[in-house]
Formats: C-alpha cells, sequence, structure tokens
C-alpha cells in the first residue's frame, strides 16, 4: 500500500516480476516520501489498481468467479437498500453517497458504518467505499 523508495514492497516486487509474476500497486501520496516507492513500481509497469474490477480483470479465474457471485438481497435492510443499491465494485466517497441519497453526512457515515459490520460494504482508504459481494 504504501512503501519508501528503497523497502521491503519494492524488492518483493522485483523478484514476483523476476518469477514472471503480475504487480498491482494502489497509487500513493505525491507528498509522501511513503508513496514514492508505489508510484514508481506503477512507472516501471505495475498494474495502476483503483478498484476490485482492476485485479480480478487480469485473471481469468477470477473473472469466471466473479460471474458467478450473488447479492443476498435478503440479508439487507430496508435502511440500508438505497446506499447499497447506489454502490458498486468502483469506490465512492462519503460525500457523493450521501448527495445522491439525499442523507445526512453524518447519517450516512453511520449507515455506512453498520453496513461494514455487517460485512455488505467495504471502505478502501482513500478512495471511498464499494459493495461487498458474497458466494
Amino acid at each position: 500500500m504504501e512503501a519508501a523508495i528503497i523497502s521491503g514492497t519494492s524488492i518483493t516486487a522485483k523478484l514476483a516480476w523476476e518469477q514472471g509474476r503480475k504487480v498491482f500497486a494502489i497509487p500513493g501520496r505525491l507528498d509522501s516520501k511513503q508513496g514514492i516507492g508505489v508510484n514508481r513500481l506503477i512507472q516501471k509497469g505495475a498494474k495502476l489498481v483503483i478498484g476490485v474490477s482492476d485485479i480480478i480483470d487480469e485473471f481469468d479465474d477470477l473473472k469466471n468467479y466473479s460471474k458467478r457471485m450473488i447479492i443476498h438481497n435478503k440479508r439487507i435492510k430496508k435502511e440500508y437498500r438505497k446506499i447499497y443499491n447506489l454502490l458498486s465494485d468502483v469506490p465512492m466517497s462519503l460525500d457523493e453517497i450521501s448527495g445522491k441519497t439525499q442523507n445526512t453526512i453524518r447519517c450516512t457515515a453511520n449507515l455506512l458504518s453498520l453496513m461494514e459490520l455487517e460485512d455488505l460494504v467495504q471502505q478502501i482508504i482513500g478512495c471511498g467505499y464499494v459493495k461487498k459481494y458474497k458466494e
């Protein structure tokens, strides 16, 4: 997730490339020493990841698996449905969710926290919230 220019992450990525493995990286902050290493990996050819689908698209087995995933609508409480139906595998910010559902930020944050506890959504730090899928 974060790496300085010389770090264990950089060494691990180098070893993975030497073994012919795919390397994925979430962009780091440009104003942080801990973001430089990850951004350098992206420059060198690591696949830039901004969502789960970026990884799934690289593996045929995962593509087929993701098609079989089902949403457990029966588990979704009425108060969660508006948010749940809005989300996908593309991260959406708290502000955006709040605006689209016409809930206050506080109410939206509370509902999202409860939904995380019930394993319905996942927060991608720095990106937003995504719908969680279950088989």
